[in-house]
């Protein structure tokens, strides 16, 4: 078996607004992300981290104000990324995510997210951890999503 090993980190800076979507789900509060894209930070760092375990250029190079549209749903960089995978025979073996936001607080929503994630990538749920923690106060204006991802395939293939 091949493994390899992707990490990436995704921060924004935080808004009035009156939602956040995290993992493509839609949380109510009176925030926003200020972001081109809709802001989703986990999908931002878990395409980036599957495109570094492939060992390809950051999300920048791809996906940036020349190439997409704003406010464009960022599942679409999570599922090229898949795609990718698929086509060079890798697998998920497994996905790590901490979300580092103040408020709202994410307890509630955490099974949603996964239950998105593995819906968008197609692999089931025990194969995704979403953890979430606070600044404790220190850095109340942003949000900040950490992906690692395990991805691996038979040699030879």
């Amino acid at each position: 078996m091949i493994f390899k090993v992707g990490f990436s980190k995704d921060t924004h800076n935080l808004i009035d607004g009156n939602k956040i979507i995290l993992g493509g789900i839609n949380i109510p509060c009176d925030k926003g992300v200020q972001a081109y894209s809709d802001g989703d930070v986990i999908f931002h760092s878990l395409a980036e981290s599957i495109f570094g375990a492939l060992g390809l250029e950051d999300l920048g190079q791809n996906y940036n104000q020349k190439t997409m549209e704003e406010n464009f749903d960022s599942s679409t960089m999570v599922i090229e990324a898949n795609k990718i995978l698929s086509e060079r025979g890798f697998k998920i073996s497994n996905i790590d995510l901490l979300i580092e936001l103040d408020s709202p607080k994410l307890t509630d929503w955490k099974i949603k997210i996964k239950e998105n994630i593995s819906n968008v990538l197609n692999i089931e749920i025990d194969k995704i951890s979403v953890k979430a923690t606070t600044t404790e106060g220190n850095f109340t204006n942003i949000i900040t999503s950490y992906s690692n991802v395990l991805i691996y395939k038979e040699e030879g293939k």
